[in-house]
């Protein structure tokens, strides 16, 4: 399966990209990132390696690049407190995560074979909160853009059954791959997951797609 990769130079989207390497299941993975990689990554032969500054377009010249992918794993974003402002969390974590959907649903689906959808897994976050308006005690910006991507989503989704299918994943915390044994036993009996289990679930997800839109930890750390 060829897929796209965002979020390469952080901390989940990194891993990902590793394990897209290692998973014989993934036979290409075009890697749109606005900072330069690594010169392993760039030049292995499984990566397309593409710098792409504004997030929030995706011109024709960029989409031929990307022809012939079949499903994204987006982990492109973070907790809101991570950007300057909430505003700017939103236009990174909302504004350009639906830009690319519609972007795929438009340009790269209709070229599959006709029985065959676009499919986009999303990264969120555990406690992600779809109502903009209710009131939260904790991590409230985070949580609702969170929420306010995964309604976008799926209400895209749901307009495009024939061509387009979407999950979101919802880590509690993520701990390092090499953690150690017991940091790891406590992990995955507290909610966290580790974040090359987290890694290898979204791909198995894109490729094999998965019973439940919204995946929580316990489920992530099943598949």
């Amino acid at each position: 399966m060829k897929i796209i990769i965002t979020g390469a130079t952080g901390f989940v989207g990194g891993e990902v990209v590793r394990q897209a390497i290692a998973d014989e299941n993934i036979t290409h993975a075009f890697v749109l990132t606005r900072k330069p990689l690594p010169e392993e990554l760039t030049k292995n032969p499984k990566l397309t390696v593409i710098e792409h500054k504004d997030f929030s377009t995706y011109p024709p010249e960029l989409l031929s690049q990307l022809a012939g992918a079949e499903g994204c794993v987006w982990a492109l974003g973070g907790r809101a407190t991570q950007f300057p402002d909430v505003e700017t969390a939103r236009k990174v974590s909302v504004d350009y995560t639906l830009a690319a959907a519609k972007a795929f649903i438009d340009e790269l689906a209709p070229k599959l074979p006709e029985s065959q959808k676009f499919r986009f897994v999303f990264c969120s976050g555990k406690f992600a909160e779809w109502d903009q308006d209710k009131s939260l005690l904790m991590l409230a910006d985070t949580r609702k853009i969170k929420g306010q991507v995964e309604k976008g989503l799926c209400d895209l989704a749901d307009a495009n059954k024939d061509k387009f299918e979407v999950w979101a994943v919802r880590p509690g915390g993520i701990v390092k791959k090499h953690a150690g044994l017991i940091n790891l036993l406590t992990a995955n009996t507290s909610g966290f997951i580790g974040v090359d289990q987290l890694a290898k679930a979204m791909l198995k997800i894109v490729v094999n797609g998965y019973k439940d839109r919204i995946v929580e930890t316990n489920e992530l750390l099943k598949i």
